[in-house]
């Protein structure tokens, strides 16, 4: 007994060490405390002990594992998941807990705060159009007004009207503003489409959803300029009924258990942008993570001249990448004055931060 105590203290700390057996990473965010150094204020003030708590938790031999099969326990046995916002819905469906409250109406602005968003949207979609900028709001689908007979039957008695969404396109129509609603679109041809625009286990649209938008988005900048744009040439699909791409699969590679969940029969397209012949225009585009997947295959970097990504008003990609930059280092009037196209692209569960700010500082410049 006692030496089957002793390898159970000294087996962790000789894989640690050696690294005796390879196991598959734990993915996420997430940011491996370092080995601190002792000082003697450290040591007196007790952050030193703190810090190496936790690098000791970080490090542990076999943690990877032990986390892998914690978090298989939860799932299976009280059906938790082990990951922020996570929601396990009907059928192992899994949903961000943002996406459900935005579709049931739970986390509603209110008419007078979504008028004033969109009056000074308009001031500054007409102040711009002034200058030859057009400006465009596309409306993202989110996963759980897809899929809502995947949600748990417990979050309905929370379903209240109207929604933000819902507001916000009322808004537009109203002040006749231009945007896209790939919202309604996706809802309205789940049924017709040949594969899933949304899979199971992930949070944002299908690869094959993502290509369409893209190739909607393409079409609908082309038909707002005299320029011959690049075209999206979506090829042969190849199908999959047991593996996913990209981030079909994200929440639940997020989870970090041990089994892999059903999926849906994935369809993965070749493609290509056609632009031997063909001008291209100065964009940049405000979102979340759902533009990640048009950025990553070119529409910006490729299709554009020099497009570029705003993530959340953040960061601006692809810049960023190399030299840091963010939104405070631009002149964002010269910026914003410097494009043929502004899209602000936003999902339902985003709207209730409709423009992440972007809206504000922009009406700031030209109307404060």
């Amino acid at each position: 007994m006692v030496g089957v105590i002793a390898m159970l203290f000294v087996f962790p700390l000789v894989q640690r060490n050696f690294k005796l057996f390879n196991f598959q990473r734990l993915k996420g965010e997430y940011s491996a405390h370092q080995k601190p150094s002792i000082t003697l204020s450290s040591w007196l003030d007790g952050s030193y002990q703190k810090a190496a708590d936790n690098y000791c938790t970080d490090s542990f031999g076999f943690r990877n594992p032990l986390v892998r099969g914690i978090n298989e326990l939860d799932f299976q046995l009280f059906r938790e998941a082990n990951a922020k916002y996570v929601i396990i819905g009907k059928d192992n469906g899994l949903f961000e807990t943002p996406y459900i409250e935005a579709h049931l109406g739970m986390d509603y602005l209110g008419d007078s705060v979504i008028n004033q968003k969109v009056l000074k949207y308009k001031q500054l979609h007409d102040t711009l159009a002034k200058l030859g900028v057009q400006l465009t709001m596309v409306f993202a689908p989110g996963k759980a007004s897809y899929h809502p007979e995947y949600i748990p039957d417990y979050y309905w008695q929370y379903q209240t009207s109207p929604t933000n969404y819902s507001t916000f396109k009322q808004a537009f129509e109203a002040n006749e503003l231009p945007f896209l609603d790939f919202h309604l679109w996706f809802r309205k041809n789940k049924s017709t489409t040949p594969y899933p625009l949304f899979p199971l286990t992930g949070i944002h649209w299908s690869k094959y959803g993502m290509l369409l938008a893209t190739d909607s988005l393409l079409s609908y900048w082309d038909s707002k300029t005299d320029k011959r744009l690049p075209s999206l040439d979506i090829g042969p699909i190849t199908e999959t009924t047991s593996q996913t791409q990209g981030s079909d699969a994200d929440v639940e590679d997020g989870l970090n258990i041990i089994q892999t969940l059903p999926h849906f029969n994935m369809a993965y397209p070749n493609y290509q942008f056609i632009d031997s012949i063909s001008d291209k225009i100065r964009t940049a585009v405000i979102a979340d993570s759902y533009y990640w997947g048009l950025f990553d295959i070119g529409l910006s970097t490729i299709a554009c001249d020099s497009g570029e990504f705003w993530y959340y008003f953040k960061q601006v990609y692809p810049q960023n990448f190399e030299s840091g930059l963010m939104i405070k280092d631009l002149d964002l009037q010269k910026a914003l004055e410097s494009k043929d196209h502004i899209v602000l692209l936003q999902t339902d569960a985003t709207l209730k931060r409709f423009g992440f700010g972007f809206v504000e500082d922009a009406w700031t410049i030209y109307f404060n």
